[in-house]
């Protein structure tokens, strides 16, 4: 049974006043979190009624388009499943949207408040299910859309930077060991829990494809290994060890580069929550454990 997510800021557009071509939005049912503004929605669809998804644009940083030409790749090739159906997409008021069908699942961090003893078991599997992603073929793929935070921290993203003794000697490592990234593998861009469905301890859906195309591997792994303000897994090198392990059953990784890659994530995740110290806290000593090769 899906979440339902109760409305937490104004929505830049009304979903209502969209000229759908396809749908007819009777309710909104549940608000996810997320950076574009989504809804889910209860729709008349012909003549049938369907939970869909409604996505529209309101981050900077918005790519729809991706993420439609990903999906269709994925579909038309039958290249990967457990993704949405769009119904259609548009653009309103100069704001793009995408409406995807609903694929039934629980985030991970919900499942494992009711039942840690399953840890092990989804770490596991989340792993493997990253390592089949990583097997799709990139013909015909662009490079994936990069975060600036893929690469190091700088004075420029951080006026703060040369303050921040705790993380000097990572901030050093990661200027010392940089390398050329090598973008050679279909990547889902944001595999984070967050986008990541479950439904009776299985992995039922992947959604959010915007970040996809061709890319680094172990910058992905990284980014669905990185821990979150809040989150209770990945706290820990054994939850990022069982999930290396689940993925090494279906595909390699450069140990090294993911070493690099979590150093950097962990220090801009420092960065970027400044004042929530019992996270930075867990973030040092993770830190401490990747520079004392404990991954």
């Amino acid at each position: 049974m899906s979440k339902i997510y109760e409305k937490y800021r104004d929505l830049i557009t009304n979903p209502f006043d969209i000229k759908y071509k396809n749908i007819e939005i009777k309710e909104i049912i549940s608000y996810p979190p997320a950076g574009n503004d989504v809804v889910e929605c209860l729709c008349k669809i012909g003549k049938d009624a369907r939970n869909v998804f409604i996505k529209i644009e309101r981050s900077k940083v918005c790519d729809f388009a991706t993420e439609i030409k990903n999906l269709n790749y994925l579909k038309n090739n039958s290249y990967y499943s457990k993704i949405p159906n769009i119904y259609e997409s548009g653009i309103y008021n100069n704001k793009q949207y995408i409406v995807l069908s609903k694929i039934e699942g629980e985030r991970l961090s919900d499942i494992l408040i009711k039942n840690d003893n399953l840890r092990k078991e989804l770490l596991y599997k989340y792993g493997q299910e990253l390592a089949i992603i990583h097997r799709i073929p990139i013909s015909n793929q662009k490079i994936a859309k990069q975060r600036a935070i893929n690469s190091y921290p700088n004075k420029t993203m951080y006026t703060t930077l040369s303050k921040e003794n705790n993380i000097k000697e990572y901030i050093k490592f990661l200027e010392d060991n940089d390398f050329k990234k090598e973008l050679t593998t279909f990547i889902h861009g944001d595999f984070h829990y967050a986008n990541v469905l479950w439904l009776n301890n299985d992995i039922n859906g992947v959604i959010d494809w915007e970040y996809s195309g061709i890319g680094l591997r172990e910058q992905d792994i990284a980014w669905a290994c990185t821990l979150r303000p809040g989150q209770k897994f990945m706290d820990t090198m054994e939850d990022i060890q069982t999930f290396l392990k689940g993925y090494s059953e279906k595909e390699k990784f450069d140990i090294e580069k993911l070493r690099w890659c979590l150093i950097n994530s962990y220090c801009h995740f420092y960065l970027m929550n400044e004042n929530n110290e019992d996270y930075k806290n867990k973030l040092l000593i993770l830190l401490r454990n990747c520079m004392e090769e404990k991954i």
